[in-house]
């Protein structure tokens, strides 16, 4: 129950750090135009078509519209909670009548909220840099409340905690949980960014791109905070960018001790990866043991055959492709078997829309992979359709035939159009007529 009372202490907080920071910039905001009457009495005389590039005016000029600038700074009272529309009229009105967004004025009030977000999200990091130095030289409690005498009313108790007792109960909570214990206090800000605790960075953690606004550039700057350096397993969002040669070499500076690689989610939208960005994957993670998701849209049967020969040794334990436009071949199966021996999950699935047409994967390289593959515990296959029955035989004869020890398989998983199913314990093959004349 620790990571429940975790939870209910983060809820009792009374005024989180993102909570009171939302609160403060909506009041902020809603207060722009207060004390005025109408939304066309703000600075009606500062004019926003002149060129960036030109001259400054007289002293004289600038002197006027500073004192101005000045009036209008000390007649505004962000205490009041006027709504969001008074707020957009009223920067309207700073704009010629009838301008557009194509309009020069328009467009330098447009350019001026990218720099105002700029520099709240510096001064959050500030904050957040003072309270992290703070909290370094708090300790680690608990408070609870407890039932008062009904005179002096409601009282709480403190509890202090050992910080390796605090960093096992938050092993317990997932990343967005553990964010939320960050708003609790500076103690608690210091601990939730342990690298210990950030193992996994995935879309259960918050890395997500809905809003689409995540680029390379913000992303790399993301993993380059202290509390990912240990980050060995990662899941990229969703509307994903394309990654070039460079920035996967300086993600991988950013992340030495990376394992698990995981592609964006099967139709997700945004540039596909290629040949030379799988291959530079391959060459500077050096510590990569499974790569997910790798979908075949770009991605030749050459370029999964190079992969597989860099990441050779051993290395590789888990590798799952997704065949679309292009699709694995025999010869990128066979440098998967001679390079990855030790391979224990191996997934290709054609995906719905392209398996109709060639399909260059025959059923005996698929045995080949199993002969030489023996440490393979789960296989699955979508659609490889000259997979036959025949083949499967073989592979259950030689996996019965082996010594014990010699075969690690535990699953093979056939989806799509095959007219029978492997089940095991013990490994059969079963007709799907069979199987549905018996329900």
């Amino acid at each position: 129950r620790i990571p429940d009372l975790v939870r209910q202490h983060c809820n009792m907080s009374k005024q989180p750090a993102k909570r009171s920071a939302k609160r403060k910039a909506i009041d902020a905001i809603a207060g722009a135009c207060a004390g005025m009457d109408a939304p066309g009495a703000l600075l009606p005389s500062i004019d926003l078509s002149s060129k960036a590039g030109a001259k400054k005016k007289a002293a004289g000029t600038i002197a006027d519209a500073s004192n101005e600038r000045n009036a209008l700074i000390a007649s505004l009272d962000l205490s009041s909670n006027m709504p969001p529309r008074n707020i957009a009229d009223a920067l309207l009105s700073l704009l010629p009548q009838g301008a557009t967004r194509q309009h020069p004025s328009s467009k330098k009030l447009v350019k001026a909220f990218p720099l105002v977000i700029a520099a709240l999200e510096n001064r959050s990091n500030l904050l957040s840099r003072k309270s992290e130095t703070q909290g370094q030289h708090s300790q680690l409690a608990f408070r609870f409340p407890t039932k008062g005498d009904g005179k002096q009313g409601e009282q709480f108790t403190t509890i202090q905690c050992p910080e390796d007792t605090f960093v096992n109960i938050l092993k317990y909570l997932q990343g967005r949980e553990i964010v939320s214990t960050s708003l609790v206090c500076k103690s608690w800000l210091v601990t939730s960014r342990l690298p210990g605790l950030w193992g996994k960075l995935d879309d259960a953690c918050g890395l997500t791109n809905k809003s689409r606004k995540l680029n390379v550039t913000t992303f790399l700057k993301l993993l380059a905070r202290p509390q990912f350096s240990c980050l060995k397993h990662i899941k990229m969002p969703l509307h994903s960018f394309q990654l070039s040669k460079t920035s996967i070499s300086k993600m991988s500076k950013l992340l030495p001790h990376l394992e698990t690689l995981e592609m964006p989610e099967i139709w997700s939208t945004g540039p596909k990866m290629k040949d030379e960005h799988i291959v530079a994957i391959a060459e500077n993670f050096m510590n990569l043991k499974s790569i997910r998701n790798i979908e075949m849209w770009s991605i030749s049967n050459i370029g999964i055959a190079n992969m597989a020969q860099i990441l050779g040794g051993g290395k590789l334990l888990d590798l799952r492709i997704y065949g679309s436009i292009n699709h694995l071949a025999d010869s990128g199966l066979s440098a998967i078997a001679n390079s990855c021996q030790n391979l224990k999950h191996f997934a290709y699935k054609i995906l719905w829309r392209y398996h109709i047409g060639r399909d260059d994967l025959s059923g005996g390289g698929i045995v080949d992979l199993f002969r030489k593959c023996r440490r393979l515990e789960i296989v699955e296959l979508k659609d490889a359709r000259r997979l036959t029955k025949e083949h499967c035989e073989e592979i259950l004869t030689m996996v019965e035939e082996g010594e014990e020890g010699d075969f690690a398989l535990r699953r093979i998983n056939l989806e799509g159009g095959y007219p029978f199913i492997i089940k095991e314990h013990p490994f059969r093959i079963v007709d799907k007529d069979t199987l549905y004349q018996h329900f």
